[in-house]
């Protein structure tokens, strides 16, 4: 019972994440078969022997692609044989390595260079290609490195032989399904940030759907430059370079600012929101720098900033996970559940970055492949499935609750019989009209006569028409002119009519549309209301200079109501006159 009791509690949930995932599924079967690049088309050069020699002299020797170096003044060797049977032209060899001057060598002759001119020295992760000649082949073609960095940032992938026209795709190659979800959520997100920018102020959720998608673009387009990926869209070392660091710069101020939308505890709020503005501007102040001419570099002070990337990532997660709610809702199920199985992949990803740089064909194979696995693609798209769904059911709430609140206040202000705005919807335009000073305008005063007499002869249903066709008639007279109407109870009603002389036009359709709906509909009771107006001008002549600057709404009424019982009284006494003949 209690899980026939969750699955139904949670089955709209349920049902988005398994369409989802069976989407995301449907999509990698059929990238993989379409968009993936051929086999045939490259080889991959998996034996291969690596060299490491340290400052001291001494030298490690590894006989695959999984080594390991512990300074910046190490000096690596790698050295890559060439079956004779694989000899064609054109042909260049593939990889990426991070952050160091990469050089290519057949016997001694320099086939290519990386990473030593590149603009303001932004290296990130260099994808390097290397021409084969023919007379490599049989041989081999030897790299030489020097890394800019201490430690080795990731594992080494397998260095992969491709035809010339063909290695634009080198990144591509096992990613044919997640490149193009990430480049489409990159833009999606970007152009989710403009139009939430422009809604920031006007739309309660705007805010925090902005810092949203801000999010998603940081951390997409940090995945995009860190794998690699962001060459197929900007095809330069320094501008990959550069969307790797921009999304983590990014990440630091959007995290702890999206979070902060999402605690009840108003202590962790603060803290989010001023550490993330803080980080903001700082984030600012970076690429304003890095814009101009004034030689600064994102790669200064790296560590600093991945230190304080990974403070502000786990208090925004801690936050989300913890945030202090005691009613919670599908929103806050997707984003709770969600972000279990993304802190378990986070915790692997940090795992296997940790170890990346240590372990080697000497460690057990289960490690080997466990350096291997591509925890953060899972991670990513993980994270952003379940802030975007999550970011949508809270929208989704928001505008229920504004709904709902439409109609209780459509309820609260709107008479049920006619439809016409109630007193207290009057009593609130009236005050709204006092407070504008407002003076080009004019009241009409009615009354329905003799609607007693035909509740009591024709029954409470007749008059309930006779005040429905009265309302209906100032809806008709008053649908082409700016103003407001209400019936005031019972059977009067109030017209407020801009600009004043507009008011004679009013109360004529008001008249005409009675008379029209009487001939057609012949009803048995007597159809007839009076009626009386006043302008603020009018009654503003008439009261002392000193007097008129207390003048309001409530005494252009009293006017008009009193014009209203003139015309009643002349009415009736039109009437009386007409008996006695």
């Amino acid at each position: 019972m209690r899980n026939n009791s969750f699955i139904t509690k949670h089955q709209t949930v349920i049902l988005l994440f398994l369409s989802i995932l069976v989407g995301l599924l449907v999509m990698r079967y059929i990238l993989s078969d379409v968009g993936r690049v051929p086999k045939s088309d490259y080889k991959v050069l998996k034996n291969m022997s690596v060299e490491v020699q340290h400052e001291d002299g001494s030298v490690d020797n590894f006989q695959s692609h999984l080594f390991n170096f512990s300074s910046r003044k190490d000096h690596i060797i790698m050295h890559l044989p060439l079956e004779s049977d694989w000899k064609a032209e054109y042909q260049t060899i593939n990889f990426f390595f991070y952050n160091s001057v990469v050089k290519a060598y057949y016997k001694d002759q320099l086939l290519v260079s990386y990473g030593e001119n590149l603009k303001r020295h932004m290296i990130g992760h260099l994808k390097i290609s290397i021409p084969v000649p023919l007379e490599a082949y049989g041989d081999e073609v030897r790299v030489e490195i020097d890394p800019q960095l201490d430690i080795l940032e990731d594992n080494f992938d397998v260095p992969i032989l491709m035809s010339r026209g063909t290695e634009f795709y080198y990144p591509m190659i096992s990613q044919e399904t997640t490149y193009p979800i990430f480049v489409m959520t990159l833009i999606g997100s970007f152009i989710g940030i403009i139009i939430f920018a422009f809604f920031f102020k006007t739309h309660v959720y705007a805010s925090e759907g902005m810092w949203l998608f801000s999010l998603v673009f940081a951390i997409t387009l940090w995945h995009l430059g860190n794998t690699g990926l962001a060459y197929l869209l900007f095809p330069r070392e320094d501008l990959s370079a550069v969307c790797e660091y921009v999304g983590m710069y990014l990440l630091l101020p959007t995290a702890p600012l999206y979070a902060s939308y999402e605690t009840s505890r108003k202590v962790v709020r603060e803290y989010l929101r001023v550490v993330g503005t803080i980080f903001l501007a700082f984030f600012l102040l970076c690429l304003i720098l890095y814009i101009f001419p004034t030689g600064f570099q994102y790669t200064g002070h790296l560590r600093l900033v991945q230190t304080a990337q990974i403070v502000m990532v786990f208090s925004s997660m801690a936050s989300l996970l913890f945030p202090g709610k005691k009613i919670k809702n599908n929103s806050d199920y997707i984003l709770g559940y969600g972000l279990v199985f993304v802190a378990v992949f986070g915790i692997l990803e940090q795992i296997r970055i940790i170890l990346a740089g240590s372990i080697t064909e000497k460690w057990p194979g289960f490690l080997q492949s466990f350096v291997t696995t591509g925890f953060s693609k899972i991670l990513i798209l993980l994270l952003i499935i379940v802030f975007i769904t999550s970011y949508v059911f809270k929208v989704i709430l928001i505008a229920q609750a504004g709904i709902e609140e439409k109609h209780l206040k459509y309820l609260a202000y709107t008479d049920r019989l006619t439809g016409l705005g109630n007193r207290q919807y009057l009593q609130d335009q009236l005050e709204v009209l006092d407070h504008s000073k407002k003076k080009d305008y004019a009241a009409i005063f009615m009354d329905i006569n003799d609607l007693k007499l035909t509740n009591d002869l024709y029954g409470h249903e007749s008059g309930d028409r006779l005040i429905q066709m009265v309302a209906e008639a100032i809806q008709d007279a008053m649908a082409e002119v700016e103003g407001f109407s209400g019936r005031n109870g019972g059977d009067e009603f109030v017209c407020i009519v801009f600009p004043a002389s507009a008011v004679f036009e009013v109360e004529n359709k008001i008249k005409e549309y009675l008379r029209n709906t009487k001939e057609k509909q012949n009803p048995p009771f007597p159809v007839s209301i009076s009626m009386g107006s006043a302008s603020y001008r009018e009654v503003a002549e008439k009261l002392p200079m000193e007097k008129r600057e207390h003048l309001t709404v409530s005494h252009v009424i009293r006017q008009a109501d009193g014009k209203m019982y003139d015309d009643k009284y002349r009415m009736k006494k039109s009437r009386d006159q007409e008996i006695s003949f």
